[in-house]
């Protein structure tokens, strides 16, 4: 397939969205054996040793609702980017630490080396 000089006016940067990718055509650009690179690619995939991990909340429940408090609070300003983020990100950092994420993260870990530990 071609660009022309049109070619840029349509430019979403998201052809993976849009039906089978395998499907899709080639750029000249490319490499034409694109597809075939992808597909070895994928089939030397590796799958997690995680893969089957459910995170139990219960032990660490008040700290998961803190910190949902937490990220209600900061997350549209911060994602959007109408604050200074120099300013307001370290307070976002520091009141995830007081509500609790190092004990979360703790408990996610320690549950997930149980979990790894009984799939051997």
């Amino acid at each position: 397939m071609t660009q022309t000089d049109k070619s840029g006016q349509y430019a979403p940067g998201v052809a993976w969205e849009l039906g089978n990718q395998f499907l899709n055509y080639v750029w000249n650009s490319e490499a034409t054996d694109k597809w075939e690179q992808f597909k070895k690619f994928n089939e030397g995939a590796k799958s997690s040793p995680a893969l089957g991990f459910t995170f139990d909340s219960e032990p660490v429940k008040s700290e998961v609702g803190a910190l949902a408090n937490v990220l209600r609070e900061y997350q549209k300003m911060l994602e959007t980017g109408s604050v200074d983020l120099d300013k307001e990100l370290p307070k976002y950092i520091a009141a995830q630490k007081s509500a609790g994420l190092d004990k979360v993260i703790a408990e996610k870990q320690k549950q997930l080396n149980e979990f790894l530990a009984s799939q051997k």
